[in-house]
């Protein structure tokens, strides 16, 4: 799986409600190589996620309609197998910070 982020063959799941950046982050992905999917819903994310699509990485921001990016984050790591997860939000309070990477996430960068 390392290998193939590396490599810029990775799936990557973009989890953002804000169009615009969803749509940056896309296009600079895929200038990199990599095949990305942005949904703005964290439910919806949940749902591909739960019906088997297989994704190499999960770019996570917090504040989602649907399902909020916490909820998101504790259910991913519920599940079986290993899913990279790095939290991209707004929410630079160190009290976010601290419990986005309790939940789970592999790293937590604010915008």
């Amino acid at each position: 799986m390392i290998r193939r982020i590396l490599a810029g063959m990775a799936r990557i799941l973009v989890v953002e409600d804000d169009r615009d950046l969803a749509d940056l982050s896309r296009m600079q992905l895929e200038e990199a190589g990599f095949a990305v999917e942005v949904r703005g819903d964290g439910l919806d994310a949940w749902q591909r996620i739960e019906a088997g699509e297989h994704f190499d990485l999960v770019l996570l921001d917090l504040g989602l309609p649907g399902m909020d990016g916490l909820d998101l984050c504790r259910r991913i790591r519920t599940r079986d197998g290993y899913l990279p997860l790095i939290v991209l939000t707004a929410r630079g309070a160190e009290l976010d910070r601290v419990l986005g990477l309790e939940l789970g996430a592999d790293d937590y960068l604010v915008k």
